[in-house]
């Protein structure tokens, strides 16, 4: 059993307690918002966009906004994590994503009702969840990552959150929309 044991790197409790806090914060601020957010055209358009490409399966289109912004947010984060010792100054970065999220979660509850709910609950919500996920990957474990290969870290979890967006779209909504 001992070549079973893994020698592992001591995660730190206080950082993971920190974003979940963060989170929480950002998401009840960006439910909160949802009142003034209501008068800007672009979220209201931009939440219609989003259910109609949804429900379309223009998957493309989808693929190029997640993809370019979980790289940015993973750049961003990857940067701190790496060359500075401050790791907590990543949290503003997963605060501003996760305010995004509530104010989309709330603009697609509130506005686009039935269908914009179930694309809410079945891809906004659990591609957002793995999104947060990878961020505190990164944050957490990229200086363990052998220096040859950690500059395409982010790439490569980018990509694999957007098959798992894909697959979220192609298979699990495919999937409901058959069944109701």
């Amino acid at each position: 059993m001992r070549n079973l044991h893994c020698n592992g790197y001591k995660w730190d409790k206080k950082y993971l307690i920190a974003l979940l806090v963060t989170l929480f914060c950002a998401i009840i601020c960006g439910i909160v918002l949802y009142k003034p957010v209501i008068s800007n055209s672009y979220f209201i358009d931009l939440a219609d966009e989003y259910v109609f490409n949804v429900f379309c399966f223009r998957n493309f289109a989808l693929f190029l906004h997640r993809f370019l912004s979980d790289l940015i947010y993973l750049y961003i984060i990857f940067f701190i994590a790496l060359f500075t010792q401050l790791k907590y100054l990543t949290l503003i970065f997963v605060f501003l994503k996760g305010l995004f999220f509530g104010v989309y979660v709330a603009v697609l509850f509130g506005i686009t009702s039935f269908g914009g709910g179930i694309v809410c609950v079945f891809v906004f919500i659990p591609s957002s969840l793995v999104s947060f996920a990878m961020m505190y990957i990164v944050a957490e474990y990229i200086k363990i990552i052998n220096k040859r290969y950690v500059f395409f870290v982010p790439l490569v979890l980018s990509l694999i959150g957007c098959v798992i967006y894909e697959l979220l779209i192609n298979v699990v909504f495919r999937l409901i929309i058959a069944i109701v």
